[in-house]
């Protein structure tokens, strides 16, 4: 056999490894990320009404109704997150309300109300910079009075309501948003003593239903 029939056959035996070694190999398939949870802190504030229903006692079959309150202004804090998707947010609630009660013989207390509630918001038109948004809220409210009449009365317990509006992102981190919400206040009626500024008895019957509000807020995404 001659050097060129050797050589020809080592060549053909060599064909089919090299064609095995160069052969591509099927890539993995990559997962795609799951996008981070992102947190927020917001500070708000607007108008708000407490709904009362306070009488002054005169006796027990005449009672005064008190003039219905005003709006005043309140202030708050929301601080939480984000869902990976951006579609929903859960978020701790601190707001501070104030009303004032006037009756017809120039008494007067004020009520103050502190909302510890946590809240939770669908947001519509994900991915675009002004999103529509509602939710639920539930929690807990510190209700009192505060008055120069020497006496008064405090209330606490759960409190539950709604939310809607408006969230736009002013810039990547920095956003702004108008809102309004209502929430119920613990109901128990409470009759209390006091004195007023002429050393004279009175004597009241309170009871608060709710809060509405309207805000609008800065918000820090981060």
């Amino acid at each position: 056999m001659d050097k060129k029939t050797v050589a020809a056959g080592c060549v053909l035996a060599l064909l089919p490894l090299t064609g095995w070694a160069q052969t591509p190999q099927p890539q993995a398939t990559a997962t795609p990320a799951q996008a981070p949870y992102s947190y927020f802190a917001s500070l708000k504030g607007g108008m708000s009404q407490i709904s009362n229903s306070d009488q002054l006692v005169i006796s027990e079959t005449n009672k005064q109704e008190a003039d219905t309150t005003r709006s005043e202004g309140f202030g708050g804090l929301d601080i939480g997150i984000f869902s990976p998707d951006g579609r929903s947010r859960l978020y701790y609630s601190y707001e501070h309300h104030r009303s004032e009660s006037e009756f017809a013989n120039d008494l007067s207390f004020e009520t103050v109300a502190n909302l510890h509630l946590l809240s939770g918001d669908y947001m519509f038109r994900n991915g675009q910079d002004i999103r529509p948004f509602v939710g639920l809220h539930f929690g807990y409210a510190w209700v009192e009075s505060e008055s120069d009449l020497h006496g008064g009365f405090d209330v606490s317990g759960t409190v539950f309501g709604v939310q809607a509006g408006v969230n736009w992102t002013v810039m990547d981190q920095f956003a702004m948003e108008l809102g309004v919400r209502h929430s119920r206040l613990p109901a128990d009626i409470k009759t209390w003593d006091g004195v007023d500024s002429n050393g004279n008895a009175v004597r009241f019957e309170s009871q608060q239903n709710g809060v509405s509000s309207m805000y609008a807020a800065v918000s820090y995404r981060f």
